[in-house]
């Protein structure tokens, strides 16, 4: 289960279907218009778990803006809003690096663990490596 902070959350999509753009990291899965928008979308499960998703009728898109671009972030499915007054938890030190980079912290619900995603290290991923898959 991943949480991302509701300030950065800009709007949730239904999955649409984006449109291939070559020469474009393998986590890109490629644009969409958004109301007279482009928005880059990156496959969540590609970056997290170097996995292509398949998306089902529960994937959404989750739109967010990194330095001034719009971004959706293919996920699975989204639940439901968590609030917490409980600070972050550090992640556990058995944590493979790698995939640490990805994780601000965890947050301990009733009956889950819900990891932080830190979007800026996710979408700051394949501006650093574009031009990767091509």
């Amino acid at each position: 289960m991943l949480g991302v902070e509701l300030s950065r959350v800009q709007e949730i999509n239904r999955m649409v279907e984006a449109t291939f753009v070559p020469r474009l990291p393998i986590e890109v899965r490629g644009l969409i218009n958004l109301r007279g928008n482009l928005v880059t979308v990156l496959d969540l499960a590609q970056i997290l778990d170097n996995r292509k998703s398949e998306p089902t009728r529960n994937a959404r898109n989750v739109i967010v803006e990194h330095h001034g671009e719009r971004f959706g972030l293919l996920v699975d499915a989204v639940g439901d809003v968590v609030t917490t007054t409980d600070a972050l938890e550090a992640l556990p030190t058995h944590m493979d690096p790698q995939q640490a980079r990805w994780f601000k912290g965890l947050v301990q619900l009733t009956d889950n663990v819900m990891l932080a995603l830190d979007v800026d290290a996710v979408l700051a991923a394949p501006i650093e490596g574009a031009g990767s898959n091509g």
